[in-house]
């Protein structure tokens, strides 16, 4: 699933769709798992990581990222999906700057 999604991620910067990628990175320890910011193909294939630890809700960090220049590319588990639709009813982001991947 974690290659899937890395190459998902590169393709999409890659062809010019998305601009950034927030999704988790690597900590010090294994369970240690932190969302971030990607913005190039190198920070992802050194640091993004998709596993069992990576529980934290990265939809909250859309509101100052979709305000942004550009697209950022979400990755959201299903259950992160709610929140990002309330942010959306709120408008506190900018659908038309967040490219959604499950």
């Amino acid at each position: 699933m974690q290659e899937a999604i890395i190459s998902k991620a590169k393709q999409l910067l890659a062809d010019g769709t998305v601009n950034r990628v927030i999704g988790w990175k690597k900590g010090e320890f294994a369970y240690d798992v932190t969302p971030a910011v990607f913005e190039s193909a190198e920070e992802i294939d050194s640091d993004f990581v998709y596993d069992d630890f990576t529980s934290a809700n990265v939809s909250k960090y859309l509101v100052k990222e979709s305000k942004k220049e550009g697209k950022v590319l979400v990755f959201l588990k299903p259950c992160d999906t709610y929140s990002l639709n309330q942010l959306i009813k709120e408008h506190r982001v900018k659908r038309e700057n967040i490219y959604v991947s499950l």
